[in-house]
Formats: structure tokens, sequence, C-alpha cells
């Protein structure tokens, strides 16, 4: 019993709430621009290489004010001059918020009055290697989800799983959801029990890459023998909310390093929104927001020595000692037309105002669709979130935040509400629309493309380093991880 029990809690605490690195449609309100006091920071950084180093005098551009270009770029400040340069007016790529007012009252006012729209419903998962570097529990003022879900089966029957050991209070209703049998609690008991004791955080990952090809998740629960139940009720929609593609699209690699990752940390919601990371990173760097970059030169192209950038509106081209492209991959393939094209998934999140009085549930838990699916790859309303129960300053006072995530599809409104009525057993003709965000690139495809390992950033350009979550498992800690690399390769090779 005491296996069993500590099998189920951790299986029921590691599916908590899904991780989605949206894609940015609309510039959010809040703008960063370059910091003034830079010359100064440039001299102080400079002082830790030595005189006679390569790397003392060089100049180094980003291109991309995502989050991983802005990871790059401060692990080479230290080293180097660095200038970013971002199309958009403000830092975040895909990580972006707005802010937004009830319908109705002008913008501009109070912030007390707006509302916190995340592009796409995204989550900080902290476990993450690289999030952990970047110590932000404090800076962020991070919250939680409670570590568990809500289970919709339609006409507003919700049940309840989570982790008794963190959260006794719905110890009750998660053993009467019966969702999980004695086999499943053992078969990811002893999955988990491998990776705490036996391997690191990438191990799944790193035998992806040893193998011959991949394994798509849904081939490898159904290797685990996990009942019908569990898969279709909660380990499917779960997955499909994150990375808004059917499970036989997924890799299994991926679904078991996140898996672990949801298992070991919190899922949290910054108190600024999900843009307060990159705005976070983005500190003390000097940013060319605005700034388009139209065509990007290597090293001994057209003449030139050094790798070169062009900026859209200018004549000439700027040179640098090194170029980093940290865009998402179809804005690097526009650049760099020789880039492989890489498989990528689309997603819609539609976000609505939902008064206090009419909130279909109460506990900071996501909502997961788990009724039965009749179509497979049809469009389907696969999640909805409740970020302002977790983090109130995601809407104004006597009101919550609904952030509705659909796949394969768009919708429209009167097919979204209906089937929120029918998921909630209640009518949602109160529910006052914000946004929609219909995202084209919501994420890099996973599956069958080989995760592991992370491709070399340098693409045999001279000068040029690549840098994004295209570049090894579509993850937050990969972006980040990515950028960190690609500066590793920039003051290795200048030495």
């Amino acid at each position: 019993m005491l296996f069993s029990s500590h099998a189920f809690g951790w299986l029921l605490f590691s599916l908590t709430v899904a991780f989605a690195d949206a894609g940015a449609l609309c510039a959010p309100s809040v703008h960063l621009r370059p910091v003034s006091t830079m010359p100064w920071t440039w001299k102080v950084f400079r002082r830790a290489e030595a005189k006679d180093s390569p790397r003392a005098n060089m100049h180094v551009a980003v291109v991309g004010a995502g989050v991983a270009g802005l990871a790059c770029a401060r692990a080479l400040r230290r080293s180097a001059r660095v200038e970013v340069f971002e199309a958009a007016e403000a830092v975040g790529g895909r990580v972006k918020t707005d802010r937004v007012p009830l319908p109705g009252r002008l913008s501009g006012g109070a912030s007390e009055g707006s509302f916190l729209l995340d592009h796409g419903f995204q989550i900080l998962i902290e476990a993450y290697p690289e999030v952990k570097r970047l110590d932000l529990k404090k800076r962020l003022k991070l919250r939680g989800f409670a570590p568990g879900a809500y289970l919709a089966f339609g006409g507003g029957e919700l049940r309840i799983v989570a982790d008794p050991s963190r959260s006794p209070r719905y110890l009750w209703r998660t053993v009467a959801s019966g969702i999980a049998s004695f086999w499943d609690i053992l078969a990811l008991g002893m999955l988990r029990l491998r990776q705490v004791f036996l391997e690191g955080p990438y191990a799944a990952l790193e035998r992806e890459g040893k193998a011959s090809s991949g394994q798509s998740t849904e081939a490898f629960l159904r290797s685990l023998g996990l009942s019908r139940s569990l898969v279709d009720r909660f380990l499917r929609p779960f997955f499909e909310a994150i990375y808004v593609t059917p499970l036989k699209a997924q890799s299994a690699a991926c679904f078991q390093f996140v898996l672990r990752m949801l298992a070991e940390g919190n899922s949290s919601l910054p108190e600024g929104g999900m843009q307060a990371l990159p705005e976070h990173l983005a500190e003390g760097l000097e940013l060319h927001l605005g700034a388009p970059v139209e065509q990007l030169h290597a090293g001994g192209d057209s003449d030139l020595e050094r790798p070169a950038l062009r900026l859209r509106g200018e004549g000439g081209v700027r040179g640098f000692d090194a170029v980093v492209l940290a865009t998402d991959g179809p804005a690097a393939r526009r650049l760099l037309p020789e880039l492989p094209e890489l498989p990528k998934t689309a997603s819609c999140t539609w976000y609505f105002a939902v008064p206090g009085a009419s909130m279909p549930v109460t506990e900071p838990l996501i909502v997961l669709n788990s009724t039965d699916q009749v179509e497979e790859d049809g469009l389907r309303l696969v999640n909805v979130g409740f970020p302002s129960l977790v983090q109130r300053s995601y809407a104004p006072v006597g009101w919550h935040l609904a952030a509705v995530t659909l796949r394969n599809g768009q919708g429209e409104e009167g097919w979204v509400r209906r089937q929120l009525a029918d998921l909630f057993g209640r009518d949602v003709g109160d529910w006052q629309l914000l946004k929609v965000y219909r995202i084209p690139f919501h994420q890099p495809g996973q599956f069958p493309s080989q995760l592991w390992p992370p491709r070399d950033p340098r693409p045999s350009l001279k000068g040029i380093y690549l840098c994004g979550d295209f570049l090894a498992e579509p993850t937050l800690d990969s972006a980040l991880r990515s950028g960190r690399r690609a500066a590793e390769a920039v003051l290795s090779d200048a030495k």
C-alpha cells in the first residue's frame, strides 16, 4: 500500500497543467526600449576578459528577442558587446502578454481594470533545468496551479484528480474518480522510480538520440499496458492540451521528459503574465525594437569579410564578429532558405471574461475535456484554464479569466459557447469574449522528427549561429538551452 500510494500520488501530481509555448499575433501594451546605461555595462563586463583575448572586443548581433535570443544575449554579454534586433515592438517572441480591458471600457485605464492575456494558454514549469538556473520564484512572484486537474465528462460532471500527499483535501474526490487501475499505478510508479533513481533529466531524449528511430507517445503508452480509461480520460486530453496535436504525432521521449518535469516542480504563472519572463531576461541588454532584419550575410559572402545583416529600409549592411539567428523556425528559414523545412503545429485560444458568480469551478486546476472523442483528428476543445484562480492579477476584481484552447481548427464563437455549455452543464451567455488568438505557428512538430541530440548551432555558414526550440524538443527548456549553447559556440570559436 505504501508503494501504491506513493506511485498514485506521483501520477496525479505529475499530470498537472498544460504548457504551451504559444505564438504571437498582436503586440502587447508593455514595450521595452534600449537601456541608456549600456555603455557603462559593456565596460563592466569587458573587464572579465584579458586585453589580448580575441573575445575582449567581440561585437555580436542576436536576431530575435524571444526567449532563446535573450538567453543567448545574456550568456554573451559578459564577454562581448551584444546588440539584439527584434522586428516586433516588444520582447518575448511567442511568450507575450496583452493587457485588455473589459468590453465597452476604454483602453489605457487603471491596470486593475484589465485582464492579462498570454498569447495562448501558457505556464512556466519550474523544474526545467534551464529555468532553475534563473532563480525566478521571487523575481516574477510565481504562483502555481494545484497539483491535479478537473476531468470534464460533459453535462456538468467534473471529477478531480490530484496528488493527495500535497493536497490532502482532494483525497476522497481523487479516490472516487475511478480513473486509474492498480496496474496503471504500478506501471507509472515503476517508470517514475527509474527516472528518480537511475536517470538524469534528459535520459529519455538521450535514449531516442541513440535509437535508429523515435516512438510516438501513443505507442509508448500502449507498451506500458495502461488502461483505456486512464489514457483516454486523462493522459490523452492532458498531453493533447499541451501540444495541441494527437498523441500519435507526439514524441514518447518528449512525453517522458515533460512528465518528469511536471512531477518534480510547480507549474506556475508570473504575477505580470508570461511576458514577465522575457522582460526579465531582457534587463540590461542593448535592444533594437521594431527593427526587422531583412537579409543575413555569412562571413566571406558578397565580398564581406565578416558576417553582416541588413535591416529593412536600410541601404547598407552592419558587420559583426558573429550573428546569432534566434527567430522561430519559419522565420529562420526565410532568412536562411538552406535550412530544412520542419513540421509545425497550430492552435487557437479563446479568452472570455467570466463574472465571479458564473464560475463553473473554484479550485486552481486546469479543466480537461475528457468526453469521448468521436473523431480523433477533428476540431476539438481540449482544455479550459482559469489563470485568475492562480494569479488574481490576471482579472479585475469581481471577474475571472477563462482561456479556452482548441485543436485542429479555429472554430466560431457559437460553436465554442455550445461546447462550453455542454462541458459545464450550464449557460455561458454572460461570459464576455475578450480576444481570440489564432496562432499559425504554435510549436515545432515532434514526431517522427529526431529531437535529440540537439542540432548543432553552427549551420556551416561562417560567423552565423542558430538557436531556438526547433533545434531540439519543443519546450521552454529547449529554447533557453539552445540560447546558452549558441553563446558557448560563439565564444568557443573566438578563442
